[in-house]
């Protein structure tokens, strides 16, 4: 992961769960926002697979939400 290239829409998404899960930090509650948050892991999750298969991530790189904090920090 080190200085890693990330492709512009993964890192939105990335962003976009960041923020979700943020906002649910406080408003816990709020199921709403706790679809949306699972329907972006969700498409994230797809997306790594496919650059995992075209090699645009290495092998094996899985989708964490603590490590996507940091690099969309």
């Amino acid at each position: 992961d080190i200085k890693l290239e990330y492709p512009e829409d993964l890192i939105n998404l990335m962003k976009k769960a960041v923020n979700i899960r943020e906002h649910l930090k406080e408003h816990p509650k709020d199921l709403h926002s706790r679809r949306g948050l699972q329907l972006v892991e969700s498409k994230i999750r797809r997306l790594v697979k496919y650059y995992v298969r075209k090699g645009v991530l290495p092998e094996g790189w899985k989708y964490d939400p603590e490590k996507a904090a940091l690099i969309v920090k």
